[in-house]
């Protein structure tokens, strides 16, 4: 046990900060619709309920997705509350941001939430409509940097600080039951490490229209769970993550092909 979850906090360290320098790598070169796209993919909880099915059981993990639709409710929250203050104060927004994550996260644990449907349900009415304030509200544009130059030294620190706040967000997760590994598999490390090098790199205008993509690509997450749900128990947990990947990034790229084109 000791040793495979050293293994899921190595791969959680290497893929993470992969995933989050490519995807800011690739918005400083094709813009913040690319990268949102890819940071909005699924990762921490491709890892935790992967790791989670592999020293339990898959049962155990397919358990675990009960409360994930919900919790990216409560993530399209996370990066409404920051898009909306992050002009105003980087540090109220990130700090209001976390505030509102913790306490309505903890607040489904401590209720036992167990309602998959209405989970479900609930996130696909949060998510929209918190897209909808910050294309329309808020009025948040997509940015274009092709002029960006990045040195090894920045890649490597960007690397290694996305994969250190994955890290913790698995040992979070370690505490233990299904419920609450649901949860931190939902914690949003990945937007966390972008938000905060995007808003340093670049300004808190770019950051936010990053946010706006990757909230919408964020779906593919909800998405990826609901396929583990159905396929890990089904077909075993190695068929069942290939197959949750390949839907899931499959939706993924026909977001970004057919609507994220589109929005402004």
């Amino acid at each position: 046990m000791d040793q495979v979850f050293i293994l899921k906090l190595i791969l959680s360290f290497l893929i993470g900060g992969a995933w989050v320098t490519t995807a800011i790598h690739l918005a400083d070169k094709f813009g913040t619709k690319v990268g949102g796209i890819i940071t909005g993919l699924p990762s921490t909880a491709l890892l935790s309920l992967f790791f989670i099915a592999w020293t339990q059981s898959p049962a155990v993990s397919a358990e675990a997705t009960t409360i994930i639709p919900i919790i990216g409710a409560v993530n399209s929250l996370f990066l409404l509350v920051y898009i909306s203050m992050v002009r105003k104060n980087f540090w109220m927004a990130l700090g209001s941001s976390f505030l509102v994550w913790g306490g309505l996260s903890l607040t489904l644990v401590l209720l036992d939430f167990n309602a998959f449907s209405l989970s479900i349900l609930i996130y696909a009415v949060v998510a929209f409509l918190s897209f909808l304030h910050i294309e329309k509200g808020i009025k948040v544009k997509s940015k274009q940097l092709s002029a960006v130059k990045n040195t090894l030294r920045t890649l490597v620190f960007r690397g290694l600080f996305s994969g250190g706040i994955i890290v913790l967000a698995v040992i979070m997760g370690k505490i233990g039951g299904p419920l609450l590994g649901g949860m931190f598999a939902m914690f949003p490390a990945m937007f966390t490490g972008t938000l905060l090098i995007t808003y340093f790199s670049h300004g808190s205008l770019f950051s936010s229209a990053m946010m706006k993509v990757a909230l919408l690509s964020a779906s593919s997450v909800v998405l990826y769970a609901i396929l583990v749900r159905f396929t890990y128990v089904r077909f075993g947990l190695f068929l069942g993550t290939l197959i949750s990947i390949v839907v899931s990034f499959t939706y993924a790229f026909i977001i970004h092909t057919v609507l994220v084109k589109r929005i402004s």
